[in-house]
């Protein structure tokens, strides 16, 4: 008996890796899709609910603001890295391309005419990053994904004139082009970005809103200790079928003073910062922003009395919210090797993120993206992690929270427009405890450089007005990952996960069941240290049915993308 347990967790354990593997993603800001700790439902590149197993509360991730995320997009009322105009930090040229499996292209080698499928979306992208030159860069990127477009695609193409995006035929959900100049020394990192960008923002009222960027500038600032961007987006508005348009002209940004290297040292360490949007509309333009304006100063401090122990806090505040983020953690000596970890935290606030926008226009309707009252979040959490031996190593963390307040959505009336579905009502709030406790443990394999396997599972129970969730949250997964490196060149990644059902309640009549499934995730990569090149290709969602992930979404399906890097 003894012997066949060994058997079977060596097999468990050589068969896993890391709890993130590598895999590529095919954007950055894409790597929900090959994630499966918790649920991630993708309805396109620019919309998805990401939230992570032991987060607490029943919110996605992107709907909550943090300091972290003040250089994310501002995707309607959700924060999102993607479409990143993050400049690439090493001086490089690069291309990616891709396709869904399944393009007719492969299929004329595979199949008869009439059993090929209809066609197939690419991602492309290219851009270039030069070296710098008396302190000066200058970088140029060009990319769209089209991936996750052909089901809404009849719809998108009948609400805008044109083709929607700089090349092809598929109105992709995003499509973006951008170029500038930077300069990079000991004292400071400035860039300044301009370009174009067609993109289709997913709202409450579950409608696919495009939008045309021309122009969009950002500029950057990193000196000293400060932290600052601008941005100036011209965004215009259509809706073809009604004969309407609109016209928004935003700057938004934020200053942000960071603690530095001497105050990190200290007991006390102090941030602060403010972020804005002001806005000018005219026309038909599908949201609102009450005032035109959000000014959201914000003050950060962790005291840390000892190495083992330390407190966080986050407030911020305006005339409209407020919003408190706080947590301790207690690192608890015990072995040599073993790690455990106790905390809180706490998250309260009037609305989750107040800086979106807080009203939208819909079939004569103003739908109030903002809930009377507040919410509360309580977590506690434990965490214990050991290195068994120098290759082997165990974990395990647990939490119990509990939300009051939590946001929901008031669905008034369903409107039915051919297959789609919209809805009609406000942001409301559900006033009542939910409860949810959570466990995962993980199983660690390494050897040097050479490879590194994980094995992870995890489970949640909540208890609550499920009906009145969003999302039903998937209750538990499992997943086996690797990552391989040989002779420090070549780079092999897997991911072999299942997540479990979840389900959306409020964006049609019916509950919206997303079904769980298995998935299979690989990258290869190989490095040319001599060259300065680096090539990659990714397989992404193998072996899982192709499905629709949210209401009014497009097919997630398998696809295959390479990149090709030349560092300077």
């Amino acid at each position: 008996m003894n012997s066949l347990l060994n058997k079977i967790i060596s097999v468990f354990a050589v068969s896993a890796g890391v709890a993130f593997a590598s895999i590529d993603p095919e954007m950055e800001g894409m790597e929900v899709v090959s994630r499966d700790d918790g649920t991630f439902l993708v309805g396109s590149p620019t919309f998805y609910f990401d939230r992570a197993l032991g987060a607490g509360g029943i919110h996605s991730e992107s709907e909550i603001w943090t300091p972290r995320k003040l250089r994310y997009r501002q995707l309607f009322n959700r924060l999102s890295i993607l479409p990143s105009w993050d400049p690439i930090e090493t001086p490089s040229v690069w291309m990616k391309t891709g396709n869904e499996v399944g393009d007719l292209i492969y299929q004329d080698f595979l199949t008869e005419p009439s059993e090929r499928p209809g066609n197939r979306t690419p991602i492309l992208e290219a851009g270039v990053r030069t070296p710098l030159w008396h302190g000066l860069w200058a970088t140029f990127r060009l990319f769209q994904d089209d991936h996750y477009s052909t089901r809404m695609v009849d719809y998108r193409r009948s609400s805008v004139d044109g083709t929607f995006s700089f090349f092809g035929e598929n109105w992709p959900m995003f499509s973006s082009a951008y170029g500038g100049l930077g300069f990079t020394n000991d004292f400071i990192n400035a860039s300044v970005l301009a370009g174009m960008e067609y993109i289709w923002l997913f709202t409450e009222s579950s409608r696919w809103i495009p939008v045309h960027y021309k122009p969009r500038v950002e500029s950057r600032a990193d000196f000293w200790n400060f932290s600052t961007t601008f941005v100036f987006e011209n965004a215009e508005y259509q809706d073809k079928r009604k004969k309407e348009s609109g016209e928004r002209h935003e700057v938004n940004g934020s200053i942000l003073y960071n603690c530095g290297e001497n105050c990190k040292r200290g007991m006390l360490q102090l941030s602060a910062g403010l972020a804005f949007r002001f806005l000018d509309d005219d026309g038909v333009v599908y949201t609102g922003l009450m005032d035109n304006r959000v000014l959201w100063p914000f003050l950060e401090m962790r005291v840390r009395p000892m190495d083992q122990l330390k407190f966080d806090v986050m407030f911020g505040v305006n005339d409209r919210d407020w919003l408190v983020q706080d947590s301790v953690e207690y690192r608890v000596p015990v072995l040599e090797k073993m790690h455990v970890t106790v905390g809180g935290k706490n998250i309260a606030g009037t609305r989750l993120n107040p800086l979106a926008d807080t009203y939208e226009y819909f079939d004569g309707d103003t739908i109030s993206l903002t809930a009377s009252g507040r919410m509360n979040l309580l977590q506690a959490y434990v965490g214990v992690e050991d290195s068994l031996t120098d290759f082997f190593g165990v974990g395990f963390r647990g939490s119990f929270w509990a939300e009051y307040g939590a946001e929901t959505f008031d669905t008034k009336e369903y409107v039915e427009d051919g297959r789609y579905t919209f809805r009609h009502g406000d942001v409301a709030r559900i006033n009542s405890w939910i409860k949810g406790v959570t466990g995962e443990f993980w199983l660690k394999l390494w050897y040097k450089d050479l490879l590194k396997f994980t094995t992870l599972t995890g489970f949640e129970r909540i208890d609550g007005k499920e009906k009145r969730f969003e999302v039903n949250p998937s209750e538990f997964f499992v997943s086996f990952n690797a990552d391989w490196l040989i002779k420090k060149t070549f780079r092999i990644s897997h991911s072999l996960r299942y997540r479990s059902d979840a389900e959306w309640n409020l964006r049609s009549v019916d509950p919206f069941i997303v079904k769980g499934d298995w998935y299979w995730d690989v990258t290869f990569e190989q490095r040319f240290p001599k060259w300065g090149i680096t090539l990659a290709g990714s397989i992404i969602q193998a072996i899982g049915d192709e499905v629709v992930e949210t209401p009014n979404g497009n097919y997630s399906r398998v696809r295959f993308f390479c990149t090709a890097k030349k560092a300077f």
